[in-house]
């Protein structure tokens, strides 16, 4: 019985490494992480999230300061978010994350609920 499982898995696995839309990611994945505009804007976007954590840290979510790094964070993560590329990849990623859930949860319906 364990051997079927794991080969029924090994065959899933294998399935979904050559699914179009698991090939799609990775070929997305690796033009974000390579283009230089996308890794732009990201570094901006990160930035912009250190300075509003860090302003946080002294100051109350109200305090002009806050407000300002907080509103500069936002458009940084619209710019990235609003990019080409990474809107076809987070399309992609979406896509590939609810086959993911749909997957585990027919794989595992019968432990939902359950104590093991």
């Amino acid at each position: 019985m364990d051997e079927k499982i794991y080969l029924l898995a090994k065959d899933l696995k294998a399935d979904m490494d050559n699914d179009p839309r698991f090939l799609k990611l990775n070929e997305l994945n690796k033009k974000i992480n390579e283009d230089e505009e996308v890794i732009r804007l990201a570094i901006k976007k990160d930035t912009a999230n250190e300075k509003y954590n860090d302003l946080l840290r002294f100051y109350d979510d109200n305090h002009f300061e806050v407000i300002a790094a907080r509103n500069e964070l936002l458009k940084a993560k619209q710019e990235l978010d609003n990019h080409p590329l990474v809107k076809e990849y987070l399309a992609a990623y979406i896509e590939v994350r609810d086959l993911l859930i749909e997957v585990n949860n027919i794989l595992f319906k019968g432990f939902k609920g359950s104590e093991c």
